[in-house]
């Protein structure tokens, strides 16, 4: 039977399962590479490790002290760490003793970090000191009673996690399958930020799901830059390399890094952010640098281009690139391999990107999907005829899945979940992605937009991703975005928003770019009410590959 599937509280219900499973299988083998910050370049390897084994061992022991601090079952501990060794040392160790890890990337705002520890109330954080002084400015954070230090012992705080390996291993606590495993916020692009209640059956339920759609072979060494990700590979029994860059500070990321690192560590795999894999890209074609060893890249989470396939793949000798499409709440939801999207004739022609959007692949077998109207409210179904009222039938909508790898719940938070869930009348949870598009003849999904992001003006609805794509084609777009600001008259204006590669000729070019924006918009008949040129598009501070609208619409409302 399935780990996490077994009726009650069981040890196998436990994610921790996996890792202990592993961890007698294959004891010798790394679990993690990383390089130290002390490390020697003259050493013939720059990686550190540590075998399943004895990862399995010290997240045991970790697990005792917490058990001593006072840290039962059920108890939230907020993680701040990055990526590292510790980070999921800390998760799979508050995990076997049923306790809930509260997942805080490192990239997360002031904003952010109040609203967790408002929505989770958490007996417990884990961090560097210079996150708990940062912190003390936080009237929610010094509510906290327990802080665990990690890094040097400043002895300022309730504990320090060297200290706590020094405990004899705790055994796996039995848990029921729904019992919540992990907690991690979206990143609130749509509003408030969600907690997503990810259970030990959910955890288990991904990673068959991905293993599924993405399998990895026996020998595979994994370079990872979606931290979540990590937890998939500790449960497959592969090997994780751990990036020896800030996630976080995309601006400061040096390839070059990631590249030695692959080089290095003779990865076969990596996943890897849009913004990242075409960073990575840009330089090794700048350096005539090659990563033929590497059998397979996954990228995802926005639009990826024809020309930034086709860049990456010179780099690889025809590695196999995977585009994944998937949410917090769901991954994966559909996948396509670069050879099957530029396979693909027109895919890039102007009429056909305008008609189609972007295509994401095929939705996995092992979700139910549908399609409903745009609707920007709940959507409550209290019988078998009311999903004709909210099907879109034949027209584009908003994509609906139901399925065992979708998180069906969200963390004392039950206005999040009438927001973005259905229940059916058989009691299945929908989730609604907020993307709209359609799936075609030959079963391909056509994304064209987000509902919250999509410009209803004068009663017609228009979406953003077509548009930008053609926009990002004109030669001094560096970046786009089609958005909708709010109007008594229209509803909301359609406005352009640009980025140019070169922002110092601004003003000596505004008029012919502008003229040039019109001109493709007047083509495909599509509205413009407003041009504006800012130096930077801002991004999402996770991965830097999501537009964020509302920070624009910020500063033109304040221009």
């Amino acid at each position: 039977m399935k780990i996490g599937y077994f009726k009650g509280e069981h040890v196998k219900n436990n994610v921790n399962a996996f890792l202990e499973k592993r961890a007698k299988e294959t004891p010798d083998r790394a679990i993690f590479y990383w390089i130290p910050a002390n490390k020697n370049e003259n050493q013939k390897s720059l990686h550190s490790k540590i075998s399943f084994s004895d990862f399995s061992d010290k997240s045991a022991r970790l697990a005792t002290g917490f058990t001593k601090l006072g840290i039962v079952s059920g108890d939230r501990v907020i993680v701040f760490l990055p990526m590292s060794v510790e980070m999921y040392l800390v998760v799979t160790s508050l995990q076997r003793i049923g306790a809930i890890p509260v997942f805080l990337d490192s990239w997360s705002r002031r904003s952010q970090l109040e609203t967790v520890i408002q929505k989770t109330k958490p007996k417990a954080m884990v961090s560097f000191g210079m996150a708990f002084e940062f912190c003390k400015t936080i009237p929610e954070a010094c509510s906290i009673s327990l802080k665990i230090e990690v890094g040097e012992n400043t002895k300022q705080y309730s504990a320090n996690l060297e200290e706590l390996y020094k405990n004899k291993p705790a055994p796996i606590l039995p848990v029921e399958s729904e019992h919540t495993a992990l907690i991690t916020f979206t990143t609130g692009s749509s509003g408030t930020p969600k907690g997503a209640d990810r259970s030990h059956r959910f955890l288990a339920a991904q990673h068959y799901a991905l293993k599924e759609s993405v399998p990895y072979k026996k020998m595979d060494i994994d370079l990872c830059t979606f931290p979540v990700f990590a937890l998939n590979n500790i449960a497959t029994g592969i090997t994780t390399v751990i990036p020896a860059v800030n996630l976080s500070e995309y601006e400061k990321l040096d390839p070059a890094i990631l590249v030695k690192q692959t080089i290095d560590s003779k990865a076969t795999c990596a996943n890897l952010s849009p913004a990242i894999f075409n960073k990575i890209s840009a330089f090794c074609i700048n350096g005539n640098i090659k990563l033929p060893k590497v059998r397979r890249f996954i990228t995802g989470g926005a639009p990826i281009s024809r020309d930034d396939l086709l860049r990456f793949q010179s780099i690889t000798d025809r590695s196999n690139i995977v585009i994944l499409y998937g949410s917090t709440e769901v991954e994966p939801i559909t996948h396509i391999t670069a050879d099957e999207w530029l396979s693909m004739k027109n895919i890039e022609s102007d009429d056909f990107l305008f008609s189609h959007g972007v295509n994401v692949g095929k939705i996995v077998k092992s979700l139910r999907y549908r399609f409903i109207k745009l609707n920007k409210g709940p959507v409550e179904i209290r019988k078998k005829s009311d999903w004709k009222t909210f099907d879109a039938n034949k027209e584009v909508g908003e994509l609906i899945v139901a399925g065992e790898h979708v998180c069906d719940k969200y963390y004392d938070d039950p206005t999040a979940w009438s927001s973005v869930k259905i229940k059916d009348i058989d009691g299945t949870v929908w989730h609604r992605t907020g993307d709209v598009g359609k799936v075609d003849k030959t079963g391909y999904l056509w994304i064209i937009g987000r509902v919250h992001n999509a410009i209803l003006r004068n009663n017609v609805y228009y979406f953003p991703i077509p548009v930008e794509i053609l926009l990002k084609k004109l030669p001094f777009v560096s970046q786009s975005a089609y958005l909708g600001i709010p109007n008594k008259k229209l509803g909301e204006k359609a406005v352009i928003v640009i980025s140019p590669i070169d922002f110092a000729k601004l003003e000596e070019n505004k008029n012919l770019w502008s003229a040039e924006i019109s001109k493709i918009m007047r083509k495909f008949k599509i509205p413009v009410d407003d041009i504006f040129f800012l130096e930077k598009i801002p991004m999402d501070p996770r991965h830097h590959s999501k537009i964020e609208y509302e920070e624009i619409r910020k500063q033109i409302i304040k221009s």
